[in-house]
């Protein structure tokens, strides 16, 4: 099956063309971390210290908060109690075939979450940094986790870039 590309630029349903999206920035992100050995994984080639095995568990932690926490008001473990910063670390229990496999399957609960749902429907929880506190839509969170996911996907393409030399244009 060949990898995503873009959403068809004639598509006009909203919720389609975030989601075709989102797939699309999956599938980018898994290749710009595909071929890199597991030392390059869990080393950092920036002053901030995110590794690219950490960013990539950072992005399904993002993914299970908005969709699984505030949109469905689960009460999931979407971060470690005590230590916000854990979800960028890929500790020594974490293995990039389980932080890979996490990612991937945060990605197709949203997927099957928002099957038949409006734009506008909203989240079950609010968030308090909106300023309001108001349950976002849906068209809101998608944006949101778009946004985060095509952010974070120029992030390993430098990461790539200064690790290997790799570059590419998506």
């Amino acid at each position: 099956m060949p990898a995503p590309g873009e959403p068809s630029s004639s598509g006009t349903d909203p919720l389609a063309l975030m989601l075709g999206y989102l797939d699309y920035l999956e599938d980018v992100t898994l290749r710009k971390i595909n071929g890199l050995t597991d030392d390059q994984l869990r080393a950092s080639v920036v002053p901030s210290g995110w590794t690219p095995l950490g960013l990539l568990k950072h992005l399904a932690c993002t993914e299970r908060f908005w969709i699984r926490h505030i949109f469905l008001g689960e009460l999931v473990d979407f971060s470690w109690p005590g230590d916000p910063d854990a979800e960028w670390r890929a500790d020594d229990a974490d293995t990039a075939d389980s932080i890979i496999g996490f990612y991937r399957g945060e990605r197709a609960h949203t997927r099957q979450t928002v099957v038949g749902l409006a734009a506008s429907t909203r989240a079950q929880r609010g968030y308090l940094e909106d300023g309001a506190g108001q349950p976002p839509t849906l068209a809101w969170v998608l944006g949101h986790l778009m946004y985060q996911a095509a952010r974070h996907a120029g992030h390993l393409d430098i990461a790539r870039e200064l690790t290997d030399g790799s570059i590419g244009s998506d």
